[in-house]
């Protein structure tokens, strides 16, 4: 496969591609490759879409909490008790 490789004025390309501004005022590689297209359809339901997106999903979730070793009754019963009010 063949590539073209340039090196630009990243200036040369506002208005064709946005740059974040420190690409802006400086020189940038541009490479160009062919891309191979699927000429067969895909055969996926909803459901294998979804679960795909999930995963992704689903990791970069994982840390973003920290784990305090509670179980979900345990942060249920501290929500309760701080929130819930009779008055």
């Amino acid at each position: 496969m063949e590539a073209i490789r340039q090196i630009v004025d990243g200036r040369l390309l506002s208005g064709i591609i946005t740059l974040p501004r420190y690409y802006q005022n400086t020189k940038v590689e541009i490479i160009i490759v062919p891309m191979k297209v699927a000429t067969e359809k895909l055969s996926l339901s909803r459901n294998d879409i979804d679960s795909m997106l999930m995963g992704t999903i689903t990791e970069t979730l994982i840390g973003a909490v920290p784990d305090h070793g509670k179980t979900l009754e345990d942060y249920r019963m501290e929500r309760l008790g701080n929130h819930e009010r009779f008055d």
